[in-house]
């Protein structure tokens, strides 16, 4: 049938499947469980269902991250018109908070090659990230909340609800020093920075101490 005969629900059905499509060219990640829980209770219900303050984000969303393709979110697709007019307000802020949540999630170490550089060439620059856990993350807001530990600042005090949940999470002994998996205590070895202080604490390659940084305030 004709898309432009077919329902709103119908149109977003097409899409959620699309989206599937779409992250396995990207990613590689052929999200199998997503693809037949759509098919099983239709787009609308399983968006509706993913997007349950309770519920987990989907499995891909990560991915998209590293790759820098959230683009490709259902938690993307159902805050753009027409999609939205679907949900719910506390729906849209569900997806709002994740995409916040995930834009913030890591501050990737960039690691240059000894080179000459020439003005106007064009430079690889390698990123050197490590893993972060979601969960470690989602209880150091919780018990620290959402303002910066350094300078206070908090995202949607500034910018309302659109900014909602937005902090970045700092490890206070750093991924790269530790080199391997360890067991994170979300309240005694992460605390919540904003951008702006989590890049000065980095500065230059190193790690600085909260109250170090603080105390050029």
């Amino acid at each position: 049938m004709d898309s432009t005969h077919l329902s709103l629900e119908d149109r977003l059905h097409e899409e959620m499947i699309a989206i599937y499509q779409n992250v396995g060219r990207e990613t590689g990640y052929w999200a199998h469980r997503y693809l037949q829980r759509v098919r099983r209770v239709g787009g609308l219900q399983a968006a509706k269902d993913w997007l349950k303050p309770t519920s987990n984000p989907t499995s891909g969303l990560q991915r998209l991250v590293e790759i820098n393709r959230l683009d490709l979110s259902l938690e993307a697709l159902v805050l753009q018109q027409p999609w939205s007019s679907l949900f719910t307000s506390e729906e849209l802020s569900v997806a709002q908070k994740r995409l916040n949540a995930v834009s913030s999630f890591r501050l990737s170490e960039e690691v240059s090659d000894d080179q000459n550089l020439i003005e106007g060439s064009v430079c690889q620059v390698t990123i050197n990230s490590h893993e972060r856990n979601p969960e470690a993350r989602r209880r150091c807001i919780e018990h620290y909340g959402t303002s910066c530990c350094v300078c206070g600042f908090n995202f949607e005090e500034k910018f309302g609800s659109i900014a909602q949940g937005f902090i970045h999470v700092h490890h206070l002994k750093p991924l790269s020093e530790i080199r391997k998996e360890y067991e994170i205590d979300p309240v005694a070895d992460l605390r919540p920075v904003c951008p702006n202080c989590h890049a000065i604490i980095h500065l230059g390659g190193k790690t600085r101490t909260l109250e170090e940084v603080k105390s050029w305030l």
